[in-house]
């Protein structure tokens, strides 16, 4: 017993020794007239320990005992040494950096020579390739600290809409902000990057997210722009990239001049000034400093504008600076990302700082640290740590803003948490207003928000088409939490025809269960009965809303519609690996439906008739009241998948592979007086393809056909998804120009091609309205195509990203069709571009 209380105490002792031979250095980094030098970079002089300052220039760094040399750079400014003894004491210690002098040594430059920036460029890009792949592996910790702020008094109006005082009041006190002018979000994260070949692994040891102590901060760290790289993505995500100054066709992007050079370390490292040569062709303006011998980067502070090619963003500015840790071998130490917006009378500004410690290069890094699937994990903790943790390992101090933010945001969630509080914003959240009703819609959440009640709006729900009249079709949406991971949903929809006089009503009813853990792991059942409208083709093409104005104004009736009883049970299961599969079956009695009514706003005289309800593609077979059974399975997979590990789940990210699907679907005969009978099969294959510079592509593909065509009623054949309208269909899906049901078919054999290619300025870059808009060229294809050689098939070519500032969302397209029977079609149309969908519409048995 004596032994091992020795033993535990001999431990502890130790451990507080070790503790007390550990001590902090820090202090400020600022020029020679006291401004703070925001994010300057301390390191540990011959390693690749360090920090760096916050944007008020402060530093702070946890060394264990030993002499150090410490060493204060910034870009811009000569390098500033500091020598110290560390023992259990910590240290105070300022850098004074001074502006750094240029030389340029021996250097004449005649009339139309050339600057001798480019002998180092053109040195530097032989090296390129090299230092690109020099590093077979890599591993750092990583601290980064992200904030994002209103430099503007709140608006006195937002689109048009005054902001009431008591609103603003509001919104500044609910954020912390001083008159909305302050921290809107601010988060920290801690973690290890671990890098080989082609596998990756981030592990997030700890993160604090301002007024949210669940918040699991940005997921990912932003990733180290490589300017190695002939093409540089400086915004993480997305498709544009940007000539890296010392790639391969740089000297076709750039100019170069030589500010001057100077001697750091007993290396000369020169400041090179990059210009672009043209505008909107997505290149860099700034400086990059370049190594002598090694042609390595030494630095950049780089900036992209409007003028750039950036589209959302006014600007982003980007920071690197580069620490040598053997001849010819350089490593990133810091990394600072500057954007700003300005949008809808706000003036947002972040600064996004990333510190790279303890980097290893070409070091073995052990299997066990790989996850083919899992790409980022959290430890258990990671959200945990308290306010002491954070004070001990934070390597830069907060600023006086983002402390003040930490504290009241954290209490305002408190606040916001409480049962009672929340209890009474449900309640006010649940009183109805007039516009409610009329065009917002009412939702009513349960005690605990564990049921809710959506009621669809008034004025969405009120439609004409000339079989029904003016029509009202209320929806119903319930939902209710049954436990962890299980949930009850309910759907009712109601419909009155004024002119026909016909009822009808519908439900939906369905049970999901997901694992908590995992939420794309799920599974569910539904039942669906009643009696209700549906289109002849069951994709569902025309919108009601549009059909309502075209009939009402122009007098032209697309609306094709017929009633059926149905009744039908449906299983659906996710795997949470991009696997997929649904199976159902389902009874309908159809009921043909006629034209009750020719009302319109069209002058008696200006009267044409409206089309029978019937189109007039089936008049030759028109369809009679009939019942059919139908049996439907479908399966989709995305291989590829990869998951973020949170510390209570995982969530599973698309694969950057096609999405496959695979249907099948089957009338059957005799059974419930079904005459249907038919065998369908259709397989689909869709995805986004980015050629960075080059643009994009994107691309659906479709074969199917029919089995067996001894009885296939309308609704049952392949119907094009058409469109007759201005405003566009779904991309990727429609036949912009297609009449809704003249190529519907019982084919044996078909085939379906969409494929769009975005140029993403490749052309409009070089015309100056185009470029200055950021407007992009568009082309591509919708064709249809049978064994018979039937065929229908457009080309297009538009304009996309329309409109301003975030909200570029609207896409002009120029279109020519024709068919295997000669006719030729030609329009325009506008679209919203809100994400493609590679998938037909018809993988569920209830449309």
């Amino acid at each position: 017993m004596f032994m091992r209380r020795s033993t535990g105490l001999l431990l502890v002792l130790l451990s507080l020794f070790h503790s007390a031979k550990a001590a902090k250095v820090s202090g400020r980094i600022v020029d020679e007239d006291g401004i703070a030098l925001a994010f300057a970079s301390v390191v540990v002089k011959g390693t690749t320990m360090g920090t760096s300052a916050n944007a008020e220039g402060y530093y702070a760094l946890n060394l264990p005992s030993g002499n150090y040399t410490l060493q204060a750079q910034y870009i811009g400014y000569k390098q500033t040494l500091f020598e110290l003894v560390l023992g259990a004491v910590n240290v105070q210690h300022d850098f004074v950096l001074k502006a750094q002098g240029y030389e340029l040594k021996d250097v004449v430059i005649r009339s139309g020579g050339e600057d001798p920036a480019y002998r180092i460029i053109r040195n530097a890009i032989k090296k390129r390739s090299f230092h690109n792949t020099q590093m077979q592996s890599f591993q750092t910790s990583i601290y980064l600290k992200g904030v994002f702020r209103n430099r503007s008094n709140l608006p006195d109006r937002v689109m048009g809409m005054k902001i009431k005082e008591e609103d603003k009041k509001e919104m500044s006190s609910g954020m912390g902000l001083d008159s909305g002018k302050g921290v809107l979000y601010l988060c920290e994260q801690v973690a290890d990057y671990y890098t080989s070949g082609k596998k990756e692994r981030l592990i997030i040891r700890s993160v604090k997210e301002s007024g949210n102590p669940n918040g699991v901060g940005m997921g990912r760290v932003p990733p180290v722009i490589n300017f190695y790289e002939n093409n540089v993505n400086i915004l993480a995500g997305a498709d544009a990239t940007y000539v890296s100054p010392i790639s391969n066709s740089a000297l076709n992007a750039y100019t170069f001049k030589l500010i001057g050079e100077f001697e750091e370390n007993g290396q000369r490292i020169y400041k090179i000034k990059v210009t672009p040569k043209r505008n909107y062709e997505r290149s860099l303006l700034g400086d990059i400093y370049i190594a002598d011998e090694d042609w390595t980067i030494h630095s950049v502070r780089l900036l992209a504008s409007k003028k750039q090619g950036l589209d959302i963003l006014d600007t982003v500015k980007i920071e690197q600076q580069y620490v040598p840790v053997a001849r010819d071998l350089w490593v990133i130490k810091s990394q600072v990302f500057y954007p700003t917006i300005k949008l809808l009378g706000f003036d947002f500004s972040g600064n996004y700082v990333t510190v790279y410690d303890n980097q290893k290069v070409n070091q073995a890094i052990p299997d066990s640290i790989f996850n083919r699937k899992v790409t980022v994990s959290y430890q258990r903790e990671a959200t945990k740590r308290d306010s002491a943790y954070w004070q001990a390992l934070r390597p830069m101090k907060l600023e006086a803003d983002e402390l003040r933010n930490y504290g009241y945001r954290d209490s305002v969630y408190t606040v916001s948490n409480d049962p009672s509080r929340r209890d009474s914003l449900r309640k006010r959240d649940n009183r109805v207003s007039v516009g409610d009703v009329l065009w917002g819609g009412m939702n009513f959440n349960g005690k605990g928000y564990k049921s809710s009640l959506k009621i669809s709006a008034v004025l969405f729900d009120v439609n004409f088409n000339t079989v029904e009249g003016l029509n009202y079709a209320p929806e119903l949406a319930f939902s209710r939490k049954l436990g962890s991971g299980k949930v009850l949903d309910a759907d009712a929809g109601l419909r009155y025809g004024f002119s026909n006089t016909h009822f009808n009503g519908k439900a939906l009813l369905s049970y999901t269960q997901f694992d908590p853990r995992l939420e794309a792991r799920r599974w569910s059942v539904a039942a669906t009965g009643g009696k209700y409208i549906s289109q002849f083709n069951n994709a569902q093409p025309v919108p009601e809303l549009l059909n309502t104005y075209s009939s009402l104004v122009q007098q032209r009736n697309y609306f094709k519609i017929y009633e059926r009883w149905i009744a039908g049970l449906q299983f659906r299961k996710a795997h949470g690996n991009g696997l997929s599969w649904n199976v159902g079956i389902h009874y309908e009695q159809r009921l043909p439906l006629s034209n009750s009514t020719d009302f319109s706003f069209v002058r008696k005289e200006d009267i044409r008739p409206y089309t029978e309800n019937l189109p007039d593609a089936f008049s030759a077979t028109p369809m009679t009241q009939h019942s059919a059974v139908i049996a439907r399975a479908a399966v989709t997979f995305q291989p590829g998948v990869r998951y973020t590990e949170y510390p209570d789940k995982k969530v599973m990210h698309n694969g950057k592979l096609p999405v496959f699907s695979l249907r099948y679907q089957k009338g059957i005969p005799n059974l419930l007086n079904s005459i249907t009978d038919y065998d369908k099969w259709e397989f689909q294959v869709g995805d986004h393809v980015s050629l960075r510079r080059l643009g994009s592509f994107e691309f659906s593909v479709l074969a199917g056909g029919f089995l067996n065509t001894n009885n296939v009623q309308i609704p049952d054949r392949k119907h094009l998804l058409g469109n007759q309208y201005t405003l566009a269909g779904p991309y990727l899906q429609s036949f912009q120009l297609a009449p809704y049901y003249l190529y519907s078919n019982t084919e044996k054999l078909y085939g379906e091609l969409h494929l769009e290619y975005y140029l993403k300025g490749l052309l409009t870059n070089k015309l100056p309205l185009f470029r200055q808009a950021h407007w992009y060229f568009v082309l591509g294809t919708n064709t249809f195509y049978t064994a018979n050689k039937n065929y229908y098939t457009e080309a297009f070519i538009g304009l996309d990203n329309f409109g301003f500032s975030v909200f570029r969302v609207l896409r002009f397209d120029y279109i020519r069709g024709w068919d295997n029977l000669k006719q030729n079609y030609a329009g325009f149309r506008l679209g919203v571009k809100l994400g493609a969908t590679y998938l037909s519409k018809n993988n569920d048995i209830f449309e």
